[in-house]
């Protein structure tokens, strides 16, 4: 490392907000960034699927540093100050990779659905299961199919907008999951939209269908709190240029489900966030690198079945789930090492 980075490195304060994948990653890169992060324990996102499978939770969160913990609250962009519930932090560069949250406000009776975005709310869906018969799962995603293969011994019912599962995805993707979310017994309907929810039911406009427990899994949007921050942004998202720099403030990055790239459209992984947290960082530090999404594997888990691609090789059985297993625990391994 030359003298000239190396004062870099020592002297320009950079803020990481958020210490999952993303702000995890850019951390690593550079030691002595400040990560700031509400949560005293890391959660494995994927391990939190299994909650519904009877894993207990902590197989799900494990301990770890950040050098703040707090929630941020605000943020001055223009004074370069980030507010949080325990100080106030100033900056010379900013990473924001706060993660992700879901929204589904927009759907009449929308105080009956659970959501499945962090462990509180994970734990409320077990308990709701637990206690229900049927389950209806709003959304034929990743998470939608992932959920109704963990959950067993209930009548589950999908239900999909669209005309397949796992959209953005080959064909093959929809074909398999298909196949195996039937011979568990899961009914999936298609081309249906889901007009109200109320205690006991969703109706779609085609038919009501019976449910003790609705979990809404149609995505998901960034932090809620980037839409309030003076900053542009897509769907709580801040919009960055292919360097992930903001559109709006020359100091400011994001990275993971924090970012919106421009004229772009990235699914997010793993992989995906540990990448363009380095490249958040590189930035942030100097460097003029644009971000290439590389998701190598894509792994899908629906009960004991797993399937995906492996640097674009189809894979299926032990070795997808050798890859899946290996991977979450790389991420879980990353996290807990700062």
């Amino acid at each position: 490392m030359s003298n000239n980075r190396q004062d870099i490195y020592m002297t320009h304060k950079i803020v990481i907000l958020g210490a999952g994948i993303g702000g995890v990653a850019a951390k690593i890169y550079n030691k002595n960034a400040i990560i700031v992060d509400k949560n005293e324990k890391v959660t494995v996102f994927p391990r939190m699927i299994q909650l519904l499978s009877g894993y207990p939770p902590d197989h799900i969160q494990y301990e770890r540093r950040v050098d703040i913990q707090g929630t941020v609250k605000n943020i001055n962009f223009k004074e370069k100050l980030i507010i949080t519930d325990k100080k106030n932090l100033s900056y010379d560069s900013l990473i924001i990779a706060l993660g992700k949250s879901q929204n589904y406000s927009f759907i009449p009776g929308h105080e009956y659905i659970y959501g499945f975005n962090d462990m509180q709310s994970a734990m409320k869906l077990k308990a709701a299961v637990d206690k229900s018969k049927h389950i209806c799962i709003i959304g034929g995603g990743y998470l939608g199919a992932e959920l109704a293969g963990a959950i067993k011994g209930k009548d589950i019912t999908i239900v999909e907008a669209g005309k397949r599962l796992l959209s953005g995805l080959p064909e093959r993707y929809h074909r398999m999951s298909l196949d195996i979310l039937q011979k568990l017994g899961v009914r999936v309907l298609f081309n249906e939209k889901v007009k109200e929810v109320t205690e006991n039911s969703v109706i779609t406009d085609n038919g009501k269908i019976k449910s003790d427990a609705t979990v809404f899994a149609g995505g998901f949007t960034g932090n809620s709190l980037i839409s309030e921050l003076d900053i542009k942004n897509k769907n709580s998202k801040v919009i960055v240029d292919e360097y992930l720099k903001s559109k709006d403030y020359d100091d400011v990055y994001a990275c993971g489900d924090s970012m919106a790239i421009e004229n772009s459209i990235v699914p997010m992984s793993a992989i995906i966030a540990r990448s363009s947290g380095i490249t958040a960082m590189k930035n942030a530090l100097g460097e003029n690198k644009k971000f290439i999404p590389d998701n190598f594997a894509n792994i899908i888990e629906i009960g004991d079945y797993y399937f995906g691609d492996f640097f674009n090789v189809p894979v299926s059985g032990v070795i997808a789930r050798f890859i899946k297993k290996a991977a979450v625990s790389q991420s879980l391994n990353f996290a807990r090492s700062i």
